[in-house]
């Protein structure tokens, strides 16, 4: 521990390591991160963790204040965070998670004294969060679904998913396209339906998603009726070969069976272009959990870890989270 260390670093060096070291994942990425930070107006800071001189892993933070002291916040719609690790290939996987682990040590240990209030989503695979544990950090599993495309197939899906599918076909439905200005609307439909207010209002979703489309990250699906009218539509990033669930929304006119019809023609689409991986980005709301779970994927536990770290930050996370 005492040769690890945590320093702030420029873009630069940030992006430089992460083009030696690449992620699995788009959402630590400098684009990415570039984005929101002009999207949303908010500070976002580049550490290294380093032993002696060398990094050997490396994170992005979005950082805000409340109470004015410094905090770590989560971003809407930002899925996951993290901490992109040098490759060690040919070294001992024991080595490799042992060097982890202390470089997550020396992290939470800055973050707890730099910030009043830190929080992190690790993305799936990322298990070994002892670290921000044993600093008594509060630690909550997240779920997902994950398709591994060279298993799928339409065998895999349940009966009652073919019969919804083989309605919606016959009721006219069919894939298509759609413009992000469409997309937006759907998510906004779909969370007055509900009573709640969307993370992210139409016009910042909309230069988001503009800006990611524009960097070819992004593909849009929907399915349309007879008429054309737009039923439900779908956001992903696509980073290699990985794809990402990211901004849907449906149309309470007319859905039945679209939302079914429109994660059958991704997998069938993703699969035909080679898509190694697709993450459908959520399995935590019960009423959405046995609709995802149809199509056969796998169930994969992911961590959030949040600690306050002033007092002041403590009393105000027991009444409302930060």
């Amino acid at each position: 521990m005492s040769e690890l260390n945590v320093e702030k670093v420029d873009s630069g060096a940030y992006e430089k390591f992460l083009s030696e070291n690449p992620p699995d994942n788009p959402f630590s990425i400098p684009l990415f991160l570039e984005t929101y930070r002009e999207v949303f107006a908010c500070d976002v800071e580049y550490l290294f963790i380093l032993r002696n001189e060398t990094p050997v892993g490396a994170c992005a933070v979005f950082v805000g204040t409340r109470f004015s002291q410094r905090i770590v916040k989560l971003l809407p719609i930002r899925t996951y965070d993290g901490v992109c690790f040098r490759r060690l290939e040919g070294s001992k996987s024991q080595k490799q998670e042992y060097e982890k682990l202390l470089a997550l040590q020396a992290l939470e240990s800055y973050l707890a004294q730099n910030f009043s209030f830190y929080q992190m989503v690790f993305p799936p695979g990322f298990s070994d969060i002892r670290s921000f544990q044993w600093a008594g950090a509060t630690v909550i599993p997240q779920y997902t679904y994950i398709v591994d495309m060279a298993d799928y197939s339409e065998a895999n899906y349940t009966k009652s998913l073919k019969e919804v599918l083989r309605g919606a076909e016959r009721s006219g439905l069919g894939g298509s396209t759609c413009g992000i200005e469409e997309l937006t609307t759907l998510q906004k439909l779909s969370y007055e339906r509900h009573g709640r207010h969307a993370p992210v209002d139409a016009g910042r979703l909309n230069r988001l998603l503009n800006a990611f489309d524009a960097a070819g990250l992004l593909r849009t699906s929907c399915v349309r009726n007879a008429q054309g009218d737009v039923l439900a539509g779908l956001a992903r990033m696509h980073f290699g070969k990985r794809s990402y669930f990211y901004v849907s929304g449906t149309n309470a006119e007319g859905e039945k069976g679209a939302s079914h019809l429109l994660y059958h023609e991704i997998l069938k689409s993703e699969n035909e272009a080679g898509i190694s991986f697709v993450d459908f980005c959520g399995a935590n709301t019960p009423s959405i959990n046995l609709f995802k779970s149809s199509f056969g994927p796998r169930l994969e536990t992911h961590f959030r870890v949040w600690r306050a770290n002033r007092l002041v930050t403590r009393l105000a996370s027991l009444i409302k989270r930060i």
